[in-house]
């Protein structure tokens, strides 16, 4: 009797782990099935309506802004959720002081958003705006994490089901409405701020504090915790972004809102992938094994190959999805099939310099792998350049290619000389 009562509680641990498991899996495919719908719908509706070319000023200007803000607020989310989970002392403080540090760094962000908007040929404002949003969605993480940290994904995936939906809504009455661009961008300002501030009060007032001035020890920590954190964040947006901010640089009217959109294409099937590789993070963190780490490795390498099967679709069906966009958004996308048929070849290269992310992440070689991948993203401009002032064919298109042959060359080697 004595051995029973432990197995009994072990079972009963298991099962509720197990049941818990399942629920969070179930919420969180729903939120990002419906924020990949919603997403495909709000680009279709913004193309259609408003034309390739301020789509194309639409994409270029949120992707410099992800790369600007990703920088900015520092992964702190992430640092909340982490500190959380292990209930160390002054945890209450941690949201107060988390809005405090991003904010401050957004206010130094936007000192030197005008020299890059301006370096990259971007609308100041539209960019301004989208960094303002990237802030309010960063800081309801923070708010988030006080649920995430007790294992509970139902709460903020709930939320952003809720949120996206409404987004989603009132973007097409006001698309449909005839007002501008820059509205739109507005409304989805103001919907983060609400969900900022909804997230907020959603936690308990017993284990939230708020002050008016920061704690200097508490910022110093989730300032220096998030300066390690954000490397492998900002090397993964990078590898997202860089193609349509460098795309920006090079070409402008329709053709930018053309490419943007193949290039976004090959971004949303990339993202559903890459959300299923991030559960690797934790088990890579706890082995130490060289053998069973690059046994795993073996075996991802054969998944990143099989991901060859979704271009090699799309080609021989680019003809039928020519059409059908074609009649979702006019004529002027007539080449989006076939841009995105040849693009989609970089989605093995993606998810094979996704996964050694995470590897270097897991085993500690942020510094290393950043380090590989901002070269690597010059190395890009380069590529960009050289192609578009030599007038080869498609240039845009090989471009892109040869950019994520680069940067997933690159990170391998990263990883293999890290690794030793």
């Amino acid at each position: 009797m004595v051995f029973i009562k432990p197995c009994k509680l072990a079972l009963k641990q298991e099962y509720k782990l197990i049941k818990n498991w399942k629920r969070n899996t179930v919420y969180i495919s729903i939120m990002q099935l419906t924020l990949l719908v919603v997403n495909f719908f709000l680009i279709t509706i913004i193309s259609r309506e408003y034309g390739a070319e301020t789509y194309g000023e639409y994409a270029s200007s949120k992707s410099l802004s992800v790369l600007i803000g990703t920088a900015t607020v520092l992964s702190l989310a992430l640092v909340v959720t982490k500190i959380l989970a292990k209930n160390k002392e002054n945890s209450k403080l941690m949201f107060s002081n988390s809005y405090y540090l991003i904010i401050r760094n957004f206010f130094a962000a936007l000192i030197i958003l005008f020299p890059l908007t301006f370096l990259f040929q971007r609308d100041f404002s539209m960019t301004a705006l989208f960094l303002l949003g990237f802030v309010f969605n960063e800081m309801i993480h923070v708010a988030l994490a006080y649920f995430q940290a007790r294992g509970d994904f139902v709460t903020s995936s709930k939320q952003i089901f809720v949120r996206t939906l409404l987004y989603g809504i009132g973007a097409w009455i006001i698309v449909y409405n005839g007002f501008s661009i820059t509205v739109l961008i507005s409304f989805q300002v103001l919907m983060l701020f609400s969900f900022f501030i909804f997230a907020h009060i959603s936690i308990p007032k017993s284990d939230r504090l708020f002050e008016t001035s920061p704690t200097k020890p508490i910022t110093e920590n989730l300032q220096n915790s998030g300066k390690k954190m954000v490397l492998t964040t900002f090397s993964s947006a990078l590898i997202s972004e860089l193609d349509i901010v460098l795309l920006g640089l090079f070409y402008f009217g329709p053709a930018l809102g053309i490419l943007a959109w193949s290039r976004r294409i090959l971004e949303i099937i990339f993202q559903l992938l890459a959300a299923s590789l991030d559960i690797l993070f934790p088990e890579l963190s706890r082995l130490s094994d060289q053998y069973e780490i690059q046994n795993i490795r073996r075996r991802l390498r054969k998944v990143c190959l099989l991901t060859f099967i979704i271009p090699i679709i799309f080609y021989f069906s680019k003809d039928i999805v020519g059409n059908i966009i074609v009649s979702l958004l006019g004529d002027t996308f007539s080449e989006v099939a076939i841009q995105t048929s040849m693009i989609l070849f970089c989605l093995p290269l993606m998810v094979w310099s996704r996964i050694n992310i995470i590897f270097s992440r897991a085993l500690g070689f942020e510094i290393n792998i950043t380090k590989i991948i901002i070269s690597g993203s010059l190395l890009s401009y380069f590529v960009y350049f050289l192609f578009h002032s030599f007038n080869v064919s498609n240039p845009a298109i090989l471009s892109i290619i040869v950019s994520q042959i680069i940067i997933s060359f690159l990170t391998s080697y990263s990883f293999r000389s890290s690794y030793v």
